[in-house]
């Protein structure tokens, strides 16, 4: 029986209107009827996507920052930050990057140094957390979850290949969708904050469900025998899930797998 049940937002659970299923409701109803956790497993911060769950706070699991914090009832139950040194060094490259720019992902939000890109992020990738200019990313005083490059070409073809290259040491390099490469501390990952709930809540690798989309979402597929990668999923999620979503994010391919492998399966009848 299924006790866990992780996914993805952006291209899985989300639209491309970054809007939540109709039935996402009462979905999570009949999934805490059953006692099944849910958890919503993502790249972005917390104070950006808790606002869309705010009625759910008490419900739901937030794994965020590509598994470097995660949130219960509200509090952070894990976290775990880069050390200044290395930040140096992925902020120092970063500028380097042509049409890419660096910024830090804090606990009290984003900050860049580069404000004529605003405008593009806030269309890409509207956000509800606060967003800091500063003069130097090198001077800010709050807890780092990560690095990221946002990335105007590619950023699996454009910066990815750049801080490969580089080999830093003590880093995850993490390709998160088009526009993102995430660089968190080594040894944080989706799938590694996956065990570490696992471990908490004593739920196995058998009893866990897990949906994602995109090159972030590789390890969390690892960690769950029911992984589903999304019809329209990056083609290597695909190779290394165990399962494929018969419908896509527009579709409403979380919702409706759960509803039909799971809520309405002989098992909870």
């Amino acid at each position: 029986m299924v006790k866990l049940i992780a996914t993805d937002m952006d291209g899985t659970l989300l639209n491309s209107n970054h809007k939540i299923p109709n039935d996402f409701k009462e979905t999570i109803s009949a999934l805490k009827e059953n006692d099944i956790m849910f958890a919503i497993s993502t790249g972005r911060n917390y104070l950006d996507i808790s606002y869309k769950f705010d009625d759910y706070k008490d419900e739901l699991l937030f794994i965020c920052e590509n598994g470097t914090g995660i949130y219960y009832k509200d509090k952070c139950i894990y976290s775990k930050f880069l050390e200044k040194d290395t930040i140096k060094k992925l902020v120092e490259l970063g500028r380097k990057v042509d049409n890419a720019y660096p910024m830090l992902c804090g606990t009290r939000g984003l900050y860049l140094e580069d404000e004529t890109i605003l405008e593009q992020l806030n269309v890409l990738f509207p956000m509800n957390l606060p967003i800091t200019k500063v003069d130097s990313l090198l001077n800010v005083e709050d807890g780092i979850f990560k690095v990221n490059m946002f990335d105007l070409i590619d950023a699996e073809t454009n910066s990815y290949p750049i801080f490969k290259n580089e080999k830093i040491e003590g880093v995850t390099l993490t390709p998160s969708g088009r526009y993102w490469l995430d660089m968190s501390s080594l040894g944080t990952n989706k799938g590694i904050a996956i065990k570490k709930v696992q471990n908490m809540f004593d739920i196995d690798y058998k009893e866990t469900m897990v949906f994602g989309d995109h090159l972030n979402d590789i390890e969390m597929m690892k960690s769950a025998y029911y992984s589903y990668a999304m019809k329209n999923g990056h083609e290597d999620v695909k190779e290394v899930a165990n399962f494929e979503t018969k419908y896509t994010n527009e579709e409403c391919g979380v919702t409706k797998t759960i509803q039909e492998e799971i809520l309405q399966s002989k098992e909870l009848a």
